[in-house]
């Protein structure tokens, strides 16, 4: 039963729903239910309106969504509604009704012919030459062909998907969506957002919001039956329809991407051991071992904060838990995404890994390090409020701009205020190599370190850059201190005021030019000055690598400009191709409106995920993105075509 008026919340399931018609809207449960191992809810996703080639003959295997009519291409299956009867029998009867207020009904537990269709009410069973379908079947297929076109495989049919149900995972037998999380969307864009676009199986009740990831590799009991919680649930278009009217009207996955630094609302869950609930029954979490998960960089989770230290006036480090394994594999040199629950969106940063300790062993997952300047709202948060024992959520980890700890190239870091994390993160990657296979260098290999702050009070992991400097051998550092003393200059051995013109290339002019990798980091305008000084140095361009800070506050939920050109343009990519109008949104949105997923992550030209090679053709940017593309690619997630395109196919 739900909570008592006046206790505190616990967990509990608010409401369950259950979508016999995949695509289609779904069927609140009031009565128990009955879940195995192997299969979510009875007649969940049992079916599915055909609309690609021909299902196998029996499927039993689980089936790509491109088969079917599905919501993110195809809007208008939204304005069907459903009601389904003796859901818990081996015969419920389904209800369509169509947009004008038609309705066909079909007994779901009939027969299958040859091709996958169901059978007459009657459940006579198919013949060998494709019977032709009764007249219950017949009615339904041709109310759903009033209103949907046809397909490669001719109009559209009510088909049985598989011997389970046609999850969007193979092994998501439940779907979860917190209502907190649902009312902190609804905050951060200024508007109500309706459960419904999420088409969860379960809605939870008495949770914070984003507490759901802490759910992540761990067992629940609801009722007698137990799951696991093994991934996240990442948004697409889908999420844009409102059920009320099937229009595209809330770019549900920009709001997540640009306030909330991540693509995930949700959980999915599968069913480990039989048992009957219904709704009102708590949640209880199961005090065992974690699950084994299979996870990606990309997931959101919750740690917990086990140490935090001061390394100066303006920076604390927070040693961090990794359980499930997720980061103590990442590169020198990239970050992970900070998000704060329960802060105004938006609610997330960017931070780099200053350090890694793997784990000892079973029960010992590692742990990781980022180090906070105290500089904006979430860092400020992080400072005054975030201690040992606390939780935040984190994803990563990302980026590219990393060094290979085997390198035998000349390197030159150059960085300024927190712009020191990457730098002490790749000198502790190479000083734990020399020391790894002794202190000697390999040929060349020297290294120079160049770092600005303002003052000693403010400077810091200074003695880890020293430490990491007196194992590489050839290797030398030099600070300036742009606001100090004369007397705290000369103690730290550093140099005062900004370095002078000409102070990189010197440095520069100490190694081999034509090998020498350049790491920068800091404010915008310091990593063009450091790139125009090497550029006339001789160091080619491709050879230095810069780590730009942005903050997510740039990245609001602004409309896109509309587009220039009217199509309709071809977009090619291998041996696939679609024809964009501007209808079709940006470049990505086209192409996920035809079923392929290309790699993305904040929707708004920040991440950079999204960047893809274009062979040829040309493009304009509806939203300016805040990190430019790498030379000869663009962001699809915030292009559209001008001309025909011709993109790089998926390696």
């Amino acid at each position: 039963m739900r909570p008592a008026a006046g206790t505190t919340p616990a967990p509990f399931v608010e409401q369950i729903v259950r979508y016999p018609v995949k695509g289609l809207p779904g069927v609140p449960v009031e009565e128990p239910v009955t879940v195995v191992p192997g299969r979510g809810l009875r007649w969940d996703r049992s079916h599915a309106v055909q609309h690609g080639p021909a299902a196998e003959r029996r499927p039993t295997g689980w089936h790509p969504r491109e088969t079917y009519f599905h919501l993110a291409k195809h809007e208008r299956i939204a304005a069907f509604r459903t009601s389904l009867e003796h859901a818990e029998g081996d015969h419920p009867e389904l209800q369509l009704t169509a947009p004008d207020g038609r309705t066909a009904r079909v007994d779901l537990g009939s027969a299958r012919d040859e091709r996958g269709r169901l059978a007459a009410s009657g459940g006579e069973a198919p013949s060998d030459d494709n019977t032709p379908v009764g007249a219950a079947r017949s009615a339904v297929d041709a109310l759903l062909a009033d209103v949907l076109p046809a397909g490669p495989s001719g109009p559209p049919a009510l088909v049985r998907t598989t011997a389970a149900g046609l999850w969007d995972w193979p092994a998501a037998h439940l779907s979860l969506i917190n209502l907190a999380t649902v009312d902190a969307l609804a905050t951060a864009a200024g508007d109500a957002v309706d459960r419904r676009r999420f088409r969860a199986n379960l809605y939870l009740g008495g949770l914070p919001a984003w507490a759901e990831f802490a759910l992540l590799g761990r067992r629940i009991r609801i009722g007698d039956a137990v799951f696991e919680v093994f991934q996240p649930t990442d948004r697409c278009r889908a999420t844009t329809i409102n059920p009320l009217d099937a229009t595209s009207d809330l770019n549900v996955p920009a709001l997540l991407a640009s306030r909330f630094g991540h693509m995930f609302c949700g959980v999915y869950a599968r069913v480990t051991e039989p048992g009957r609930f219904t709704a009102g029954d708590p949640i209880e979490l199961l005090d065992d071992a974690p699950v084994a998960v299979e996870a990606e960089h990309g997931w959101p989770r919750t740690e917990r904060i086990l140490e935090r230290h001061a390394e100066s006036t303006t920076v604390t480090s927070f040693w961090i838990s990794a359980p499930l394994g997720f980061v103590p594999a990442a590169k020198p040199g990239q970050h992970v995404r900070v998000h704060l629950p329960g802060a105004a969106a938006p609610s997330w940063r960017c931070y780099t890994i200053s350090a890694i300790e793997p784990g000892r062993g079973p029960g010992e997952p590692g742990r990781l390090r980022i180090s906070v300047k105290r500089d904006g709202r979430i860092s400020s948060e992080l400072h005054e409020a975030f201690v040992a024992g606390r939780e935040l959520v984190l994803t990563g980890p990302f980026g590219d701009v990393t060094i290979d700890p085997d390198t035998s190239d000349d390197v030159l870091f150059v960085s300024a205020g927190a712009g020191i994390t990457p730098t002490v993160a790749m000198l502790r990657a190479l000083a734990g190599q020399r020391t790894a296979t002794g202190p000697a260098r390999p040929a060349g290999g020297r290294v120079r370190v160049l770092h600005v702050d303002r003052s000693e009070a403010e400077l810091p992991l200074w003695d880890e850059v020293r430490d990491a400097v007196a194992v590489l051998g050839d290797a030398e550092a030099s600070v300036w201190l742009t606001r100090d003393t004369t007397d705290a200059v000369a103690r730290l051995g550093a140099r005062a005021g900004r370095p002078a013109p000409g102070a990189i290339a010197e440095l520069a002019a100490e190694l081999d030019v034509t090998s020498t990798r350049v790491y920068g980091c800091g404010p915008a305008g310091f990593t063009a000055d450091v790139r125009a000084e090497l550029d006339a140095a001789g160091i080619a361009p491709d050879r230095v690598r810069a780590e730009v800070f942005f903050s997510p506050t740039a990245a609001e939920l602004t409309e896109p400009r509309p587009p220039s050109t009217e199509g309709p343009h071809r977009i090619a990519f291998g041996e696939k191709e679609l024809h964009w109008r501007p209808e079709s949104g940006s470049v990505l949105d086209a192409v996920e409106g035809v079923g392929v997923d290309w790699p993305s992550g904040c929707r708004v030209g920040a991440c950079g995920t999204c960047a893809r090679v274009l062979r040829s053709g040309r493009v304009e940017y509806l939203t300016e993105p805040l990190v430019p593309p790498p030379a000869g690619s663009v962001l699809v997630c915030c292009t559209a075509p001008t001309t025909d395109v011709v993109f790089e196919p998926a390696s």
